[in-house]
């Protein structure tokens, strides 16, 4: 038998931090695991991120698994059966995707792949912007929870937790009555192993819906994306910093302008860097935090690869591509790099 969890959330929400949380504690438990991401964008943050943590992972991009690559989802799942072997599959689907709709391709899957069982679905949601987006995307928000049998708040080692923390709670229990909610923190570890032994304790049925919602989720959301993949390199050494002020510079950047266009950041804006074996991800969702690191950033280097993706709410996608093209260049002349632009769109 093979447990497929569905891992959702709205962009920038912690999908796959907590994956790899759980992912990690469910292998100290003596179970195969791997991943499935969905990007919307044509190139791959999370999917490596994944990789680089020591876990198989498969990629799915360019659209959403619950709608315009739904049979892609499909057959991926038969190729992660069949070459992993896994336990456990956690499949995360884009931060716009709706829980709802993967469903329909999970019980497709299970007509193609047999012994196939499924875990209550999770839909994680952000602590620390609860109430930007609880008054900003209420109603995505509420379709992205209105399926789900666990709602999981998360960041929770950065809200107030006398204060804050139980008012969100209950929020989250007025929302989605009769729906589990926990909290946890994937960076410290908090409330992980109680999710996910609701993850892999239970079982749910998955039935045919007649007549389903079909929503294309992108469109739904009305969020805009660009993204860039290419290779940086210096003909010196750069440190660990270089890199770092180079990221901080490049995504905050894009902060500030959609902040001066809408007063918000609303989405996500990420990336991953990767040199001789070691990756590193870069994360905003909040310009007055900055931008978080995780993994390994490298001591020193000559050549990095480079992953870069946003999702935001109030552009158009060709509006951000074009700034995000600008803004690499700029940076990088400023820090004496050469950029080589590998995607096709760039």
């Amino acid at each position: 038998m093979v447990l497929l969890a569905q891992v959702s959330g709205f962009l920038g929400s912690g999908k796959t931090s907590s994956i790899i949380r759980m992912a990690n504690e469910a292998q100290k438990r003596g179970l195969k695991t791997a991943v499935i991401v969905n990007e919307i964008g044509d190139v791959d943050v999370d999917g490596e991120f994944v990789k680089s943590s020591g876990l198989k992972a498969k990629r799915i991009l360019g659209g959403c698994i619950c709608c315009s690559l739904g049979a892609d989802l499909v057959s991926t799942i038969k190729i992660v059966v069949e070459e992993f072997k896994p336990d456990v599959i956690f499949v995360e689907p884009t931060g716009v995707a709706l829980p709802s709709q993967v469903k329909r391709f999970f019980l497709q899957a299970s007509y193609l792949v047999p012994g196939l069982e499924f875990s209550p679905t999770v839909a994680l949601v952000d602590g620390v912007r609860f109430r930007t987006l609880l008054a900003e995307f209420k109603d995505f928000l509420t379709k992205q929870a209105r399926d789900a049998e666990i709602l999981a708040l998360t960041k929770i080692d950065r809200v107030d937790k006398k204060f804050e923390l139980p008012l969100i709670m209950s929020a989250l229990s007025e929302m989605r009555p009769r729906t589990r909610v926990v909290g946890i923190s994937s960076i410290t570890g908090e409330g992980i192993p109680d999710l996910l032994a609701s993850i892999l304790g239970e079982r749910i049925e998955l039935n045919p819906v007649e007549n389903p919602v079909q929503d294309d989720s992108v469109a739904v959301s009305g969020v805009g994306n660009a993204d860039f993949y290419g290779i940086l390199r210096s003909d010196r050494y750069l440190d660990e910093e270089t890199i770092r002020s180079f990221m901080s510079e490049v995504i905050e950047s894009m902060g500030r302008k959609c902040v001066e266009k809408t007063g918000r950041i609303l989405g996500h804006i990420k990336a991953f860097g990767e040199t001789d074996g070691n990756g590193f991800k870069a994360s905003m969702v909040d310009l007055a935090v900055g931008v978080e690191f995780s993994g390994k950033l490298p001591k020193s280097w000559k050549e990095l690869r480079l992953s870069l993706f946003m999702a935001l709410e109030g552009f158009e996608s060709e509006e951000m591509r074009s700034f995000l093209k600008e803004r690499i260049r700029e940076t990088s002349k400023k820090y004496g790099i050469c950029v080589e632009a590998l995607h096709r769109n760039h």
